[in-house]
């Protein structure tokens, strides 16, 4: 918060020189919880995969989010029972934190790295795929 009187001088310089003041928001930081639930999923999901697997774990966590089919947190969705066994509270956060929490941001600003209705994902710790289904059909899309 921009104290009264500086605010004031702000306003005045503003007003003499002609300028505008544009309002400054500050920046977006994501819940460390938050990143602490994709960054452990990424590291029990995908830690001997890819790193564009690895990025495709976090953003398939976040497709769910946004997707009506599941919960509305990142909290909810990685401890829906049954969905991503690789995860636990036990597992490092620490390894791929950056990741997550840059991932994050991107996903706050609008950005997106992989198609959003990959919801889906299964491997065995060297590659990881996700897809665009639950079930596998002729005309199931895959990524990558």
């Amino acid at each position: 918060m921009i104290p009264a009187p500086v605010m004031h001088v702000l306003v005045t310089m503003a007003m003499l020189t002609g300028m505008t003041l544009a309002p400054v928001m500050p920046s977006w930081e994501p819940d460390p919880a938050d990143i602490a639930y994709v960054s452990r999923t990424i590291w029990g999901e995908t830690r001997g995969c890819p790193e564009i697997e690895q990025r495709a774990q976090a953003w398939c966590i976040l497709n769910r989010v946004d997707d009506s089919r599941f919960p509305d947190t990142i909290e909810a969705v990685v401890l829906q029972p049954l969905q991503f066994q690789g995860y636990s509270p036990n597992f490092p956060a620490d390894t791929f934190w950056d990741m997550a929490e840059e991932i994050l941001i991107m996903w706050h600003n609008g950005e997106r790295e992989i198609p959003a209705d990959m919801c889906w994902c299964e491997g065995d710790g060297k590659h990881q795929t996700f897809r665009n289904e639950w079930i596998k059909t002729e005309d199931t899309r895959f990524y990558p």
